[in-house]
């Protein structure tokens, strides 16, 4: 199976991805990075890493956009998604969509909010994803923090949930809950006992990610063995 992220200028949460993907997996699994033209040491990073297969773009593309790539590019059967800031805090973790997708879904991860399932930790066949003809890609534009959306907006991924229910019903999504967080909102949440994901580090509110960049320096030192990222080669 392949486990994919995107990543723009996160090198210091994609180390630790990498690291917990490592750590809490067979070592089977593929990792596969799609970098959407990173300007931090992210692409020689990557270029030293054998066991890490990535795509290099050319410009940045967006989080939706690169997802749908990573679909495409994947070898294997079943592909996971996680967000640069996410990752994995137990061994069980694939088990807990996996699963899922072995016993009818077709979408199996994350949910916190409306109808879908979030791709911070998000599991689907590519053939599926192929087949169906889904997209990542967001609808519409985004409303302003604190302000009621003025028109269509569907967040990344939300559209592709929408569109697997209408083709294969309601119990083609699998819901990994929200098991705890830690505010602001949910800046620090844990899925189902066995993903942390960290809103608001990497985009979002200004006045958030300050205090969501504590949260998930403790959460790698509270999930993770003793790891510096910037000591990651």
């Amino acid at each position: 199976m392949t486990v994919a992220t995107v990543t723009w200028n996160s090198l210091p949460y994609l180390k630790v991805l990498i690291e917990a993907v490592h750590q809490f997996s067979d070592p089977t699994v593929e990792l596969l990075v799609i970098d959407n033209h990173s300007t931090d040491g992210t692409k020689e990073f990557l270029e030293a890493q054998s066991e890490v297969r990535s795509v290099m773009l050319p410009m940045n593309i967006g989080h939706g956009l690169g997802l749908d790539i990573a679909m495409i590019q994947a070898k294997t059967e079943h592909v996971i998604a996680l967000d640069v800031d996410a990752f994995p805090i137990v061994d069980t973790w694939l088990d807990s969509v996996l699963g899922p997708l072995s016993n009818g879904a077709t979408v199996a991860g994350a949910h916190f909010h409306r109808s879908f399932i979030h791709p911070c930790f998000l599991a689907m066949r590519r053939r599926d994803f192929l087949d169906l003809g889904v997209t990542f890609a967001p609808i519409g534009i985004a409303p302003t923090f604190g302000s009621a959306p003025k028109r269509l907006f569907m967040d990344v991924g939300e559209a592709l949930s929408h569109n697997v229910s209408l083709a294969n019903g309601s119990k083609a999504l699998h819901r990994v809950p929200l098991t705890s967080s830690q505010g602001p909102g949910v800046a620090g949440s844990v899925f189902g006992d066995v993903v942390y994901h960290n809103f608001y580090s990497t985009q979002g509110r200004p006045d958030l990610m300050a205090a969501s960049e504590a949260m998930w320096q403790q959460a790698v030192a509270t999930y993770l063995r003793p790891f510096d990222p910037a000591s990651s080669a």
